[in-house]
């Protein structure tokens, strides 16, 4: 499916219809008219038969199931905070509830739904669900609503009772008439719109009141959180926080559908649906991420990835989906009975294009030179910065992949409890934050430029425009504070180029450019050879005369800081020269 193709199916999505009738919901349901949460009477009834059609998920369902009779012998929850966060319990319990309700539904073994009744019965004997850390409270509702819409013609009517006594006192209760946190731009809205309707939609036959004056509370403000998406789709806080917001975006708009309702224009929304291509294209040929700002490289199988690959009729995009199945990987997503009750059917369709390009506060160009070459070039670069939530020092960071393998990476986040155990004010974006003072979240630690050891603005933003299909140019010299400096990016099947270019900096200043790998490196001239496994990449560096170091970066740098192991970085450093400005190329081929 080419752009056009893809404009073209998304217009599509927003002129279909979006309200679902009862009559086919009426088919699996009990008396009580549950279950009707998330999946339709087609997506629970057509289940073995579509396992029997597709080895992949086969498999999913096989390693769901055999997770979840392992865990039957954990111990249950308890309510403990991981510092001010108990999301952790939250998102564990979803985990745990999912897969057992789901396993009972599929299985009919008992054993699955007296599990995940006694959890549920745990976990709504808690005083409270943290509500001064909203996320807890929406994650833990969205667990409970599902556990209890999956299972309740089941449950005795004293659990049924006291599960929704929870629901309704220690979640949705709290935000009858919408939360200060559905206004929030960030995930935050997502999350909480998404966790707090599916309570709502889940007791609502005994709470029609407190369920109708909700669903209009989150009507109004849901399309806060969804503007991150706009124009393109480029969700600013990386893929990792794609899947989070996303997930709960997508939720919303299956329980919204299933109770018979219109999805709100959510999938509709601008970059919403689209956003799925960028998603698709952030995993390179390594299995790994481009993972900007507070990310980790690794993938996981995000039940949103699913969903929207079906609806917008692109199976394809799963590609690397399937790859991890194959590998028994994808069950620890605590929405994994979700995708596998969304899989789309295994079908053969047009591959993704080969490049992708969005714009919005964190622009990003991608490209590679195959989707099913597991060798393929594989290149990403963004412009963006720190100005946005979530965001590191990253403007003109870029990672590289070749033959399987990762040799330019983003060193990702740090785990918040780390840093705001050490007083750390991590949510404090000014320029002068501790925020960034932590090795990983600032201008040093990115392959990227630096003048003189100065960090990035914290404020400013680059801009990348395309300049062809296979070129992008970002525009530095806010973020750099200098007259002009811009990065240059070429793509070709076989080799990547990066031009950097700088006018207006104080003659004599050194100039930095960086990169992290986990490759070791030699240097011969102005030629860096990397290695890993057997594989080379060259480096060729030409410009200004330019000296190359190998920084070693595995210990931690200070005591707030991580390790990063098995880590170093190819630097190249130059001054300005006499009439201020600078130049350097570098060309990465196989070796």
């Amino acid at each position: 499916m080419n752009r056009r193709e893809f404009a073209a199916a998304l217009a599509a999505l927003a002129a279909m219809p979006t309200a679902i009738g009862g009559t086919a919901l009426a088919l699996t349901q009990g008396a009580s008219g549950h279950p009707r949460l998330l999946v339709s009477s087609a997506e629970w009834t057509s289940l073995a038969t579509r396992r029997k059609a597709d080895p992949d998920l086969d498999r999913f369902v096989a390693l769901v199931l055999d997770r979840a009779r392992k865990d039957l012998d954990r111990p249950q929850l308890e309510r403990k905070l991981d510092g001010r966060r108990l999301l952790g319990v939250s998102r564990e319990f979803i985990r745990r509830v999912l897969q057992w309700a789901f396993a009972f539904r599929t299985t009919g073994d008992v054993v699955f739904l007296d599990r995940a009744r006694r959890e549920m019965l745990a976990v709504a004997a808690f005083p409270d669900w943290n509500p001064s850390h909203y996320l807890d409270v929406a994650e833990m509702t969205a667990g409970m609503a599902i556990g209890y819409d999956w299972l309740f013609n089941e449950l005795p009517a004293d659990a049924r009772a006291t599960i929704r006594q929870a629901i309704v006192g220690n979640g949705i209760g709290q935000a009858r008439n919408g939360h200060k946190t559905f206004r929030s731009t960030n995930n935050w809205s997502q999350v909480c719109i998404g966790g707090m309707v599916l309570g709502a939609l889940a007791v609502r036959d005994d709470e029609p009141a407190l369920a109708r004056d909700l669903l209009a509370a989150a009507q109004k403000d849901v399309f806060i959180g969804l503007s991150a998406y706009k124009p393109d789709g480029v969700y600013p806080e990386g893929p990792g926080y794609w899947s989070y917001g996303t997930t709960y975006s997508v939720l919303l708009i299956a329980a919204l559908r299933n109770a018979g309702m219109s999805d709100w224009g959510v999938l509709a929304a601008p970059g919403f649906a689209g956003s799925a291509e960028f998603y698709a294209h952030s995993i390179g040929p390594s299995a790994k991420h481009f993972n900007f700002a507070d990310g980790n490289e690794g993938q996981e199988l995000p039940s949103p990835i699913v969903y929207l690959a079906r609806e917008l009729n692109q199976p394809a995009l799963l590609t690397a989906k399937r790859d991890m199945i194959r590998k028994n990987q994808g069950v620890a997503d605590r929405f994994a009975p979700l995708s596998i009750l969304w899989w789309p059917a295994a079908e053969s369709a047009p591959l993704p294009p080969l490049s992708y390009a969005g714009q919005g506060p964190q622009p990003v160009a991608i490209w590679r030179s195959s989707w099913t070459d597991p060798d393929a070039f594989w290149f990403a670069i963004k412009g963006g910065g720190a100005g946005h939530n979530h965001g590191h020092m990253d403007a003109g960071s870029f990672v590289l992949d070749m033959d399987g393998l990762r040799w330019a990476k983003d060193l990702g986040m740090q785990d918040y409890l780390s840093l705001e155990s050490r007083g750390i004010d991590l949510w404090n974006m000014k320029q002068d934050s501790s925020r960034w003072k932590v090795f990983r979240l600032g201008s040093d630690a990115h392959n990227t430029l630096t003048v003189s050891g100065q960090p990035h603005s914290a404020t400013a933003m680059a801009s990348l425009r395309m300049v062809s299909d296979r070129e992008a140019l970002i525009d530095l010299a806010q973020v750099l504070g200098l007259r002009q400096a811009t990065r240059r990016a070429r793509f070709s099947n076989d080799a990547v180029e990066i031009e950097d270019q700088i006018e207006g900096a104080t003659p004599g200043r050194d100039i930095r450019w960086a990169m992290c790998t986990e490759a070791d490196i030699r240097i011969e001239g102005k030629t860096a050879i990397l290695s890993q496994k057997g594989k080379l990449l060259h480096a060729r560096f030409d410009g200004d005369t330019t000296r190359l170091e190998i920084r070693d970066i595995s210990a931690p740098r200070s005591e707030i800081d991580h390790a990063n192991p098995n880590t170093r970085q190819l630097i190249a450093v130059a001054p300005a020269g006499a009439d201020s400005g600078w130049r350097l190329g570098v060309r990465f081929t196989r070796g």
